[in-house]
């Protein structure tokens, strides 16, 4: 996504420091001749051609990222490798550390790492969230400690509407209009919930904790995070069409706009991000 992202009431919210270019980079979807693992191992890749993807530093266009990206089909499910430069694992977040001074626990300033997939459900899609555009989309957003452990992604949406929406983020385009951006979980809720500790148990305690059973919907991404060697190499699978309204369906044949992000241990106002993609089925 062309944008930074900012932390507004529960919202990741977005804007954009460039233009999207107007040719689309094209990432191939090829044809599995099995399922893979998810291990976040490449042996299973091995027919499927790679697409590089060069994404930029929020603010400081001179720092750059190379995410290298495998995506396929088998069945009727569609899976993504991707790998990216990492020097560190960062699998906490914002964790609760007890304060001997204050005697409480006060927010850690740890963050995790984390990749956002964005795929265009409807309208004039485009990664650069304040062109001016309106549309629905598909957000993946794996995170290496709130979701990797349970083996999905969290699933979410991404709505860009000049209509006012409850509970979004008003913003103001050059040319004086407004824009609504709105985050939503999909219907099914969130993976994880909030932890708050009122008595010390250790010194370190973590601020989230996935949910004992999750409800229809929230587990539709599966995926596996795994760091070694300076990179992370994350799968993810999913059915070409859950049937369910909040998440885009995939048609062999039909191309879909998206863009992706890559959070190495940062905040949300600042990441790396690609210009508009085209998956192309």
């Amino acid at each position: 996504m062309k944008h930074p992202l900012l932390m507004v009431s529960a919202f990741i919210l977005c804007g954009s420091l460039g233009l999207a270019h107007a040719e689309t980079q094209t990432i191939k979807v090829g044809t599995l001749k099995a399922a893979p693992q998810l291990d976040g191992s490449a042996d299973d890749w091995q027919d499927i051609a790679e697409n590089t993807i060069k994404l930029t530093y929020i603010g400081k266009p001179e720092l750059t990222k190379t995410v290298a990206m495998k995506a396929g089909v088998y069945g009727d499910e569609v899976f993504f490798y991707t790998t990216w430069e990492d020097s560190t694992e960062d699998i906490l977040h914002k964790p609760s550390i007890w304060d001997d001074t204050k005697q409480k626990y006060v927010e850690g300033s740890q963050r995790e790492d984390r990749f956002a997939l964005e795929f265009a459900m409807k309208g004039d899609y485009d990664a650069n969230w304040f062109s001016g555009k309106e549309f629905t989309a598909d957000m993946w957003n794996w995170k290496a400690a709130r979701t990797n452990p349970i083996g999905i992604t969290h699933d979410k949406i991404t709505i860009i509407s000049k209509q006012p929406m409850m509970e979004s983020y008003k913003a103001t385009l050059p040319d004086g209009s407004n824009l609504y951006i709105n985050r939503p979980t999909d219907l099914g809720g969130e993976p994880y919930e909030t932890k708050r500790y009122f008595k010390k148990q250790q010194d370190l305690m973590p601020k989230y904790a996935p949910l004992e059973k999750l409800p229809e919907g929230v587990d539709d991404i599966k995926a596996k995070g795994v760091w070694k060697n300076g990179r992370w190499h994350l799968e993810q699978r999913r059915k070409l069409n859950t049937s369910h309204e909040d998440d885009v369906r995939f048609n062999l044949g039909t191309p879909v706009k998206g863009a992706i992000a890559v959070f190495d241990h940062d905040g949300s106002e600042r990441h790396f991000t690609s210009d508009t993609l085209t998956f192309a089925f």
